[in-house]
């Protein structure tokens, strides 16, 4: 009667956990999801590519861009002003490299927080270089994940 216990409490417990397990697993490809998004949003700060950020940008009014050139509000103005007037007419090459990237994922939001690097070359050939850090939001919108939000900063310049 003992081992029949023994078995049954194992069991209920292996079933007790198993749903856990599941949502840790779930969690993990959900960053894994956001990360692809995420190496997306690099590649088309440093191609520029209009058509590339529209995949990883909301395409909704509330979309929200916050950086020391202003406040955006919506896709287009995050399109003309950023990618356009900003990484296409500014400079000629663009690099963002992250570091420390943190990611975390609650069901349908996810953000992700990281220190970054941004070197390029002015339109007139000059190089270009500053750091900060930058913090996203995400949304899972019909089964894919979207940036709905960016915010970054930059230190002060020194004295």
């Amino acid at each position: 009667m003992t081992n029949r216990w023994t078995t049954l409490i194992g069991f209920v417990s292996v079933l007790w956990l198993l749903p856990a397990c599941n949502r840790a697993t779930d969690i993990d490809q959900e960053k894994r999801n956001v990360q692809q998004v995420f190496e997306k949003y690099l590649e088309s700060v440093k191609t520029a590519d209009v058509a590339l950020a529209s995949q990883v940008w909301s395409q909704s009014p509330d979309l929200s861009v916050v950086t020391p050139l202003g406040r955006f509000k919506g896709w287009e103005s995050v399109r003309d002003s950023l990618y356009v007037n900003f990484l296409q007419k500014a400079f000629t090459e663009r690099s963002l490299q992250p570091d420390n990237l943190a990611i975390t994922v609650s069901g349908n939001v996810a953000w992700a927080v990281y220190d970054w690097t941004f070197t390029a070359k002015l339109a007139n050939g000059q190089p270009f270089s500053s750091k900060g850090w930058e913090s996203h939001v995400y949304q899972k919108t019909d089964g894919r994940w979207v940036i709905v939000h960016l915010h970054y900063s930059s230190p002060l310049p020194r004295q």
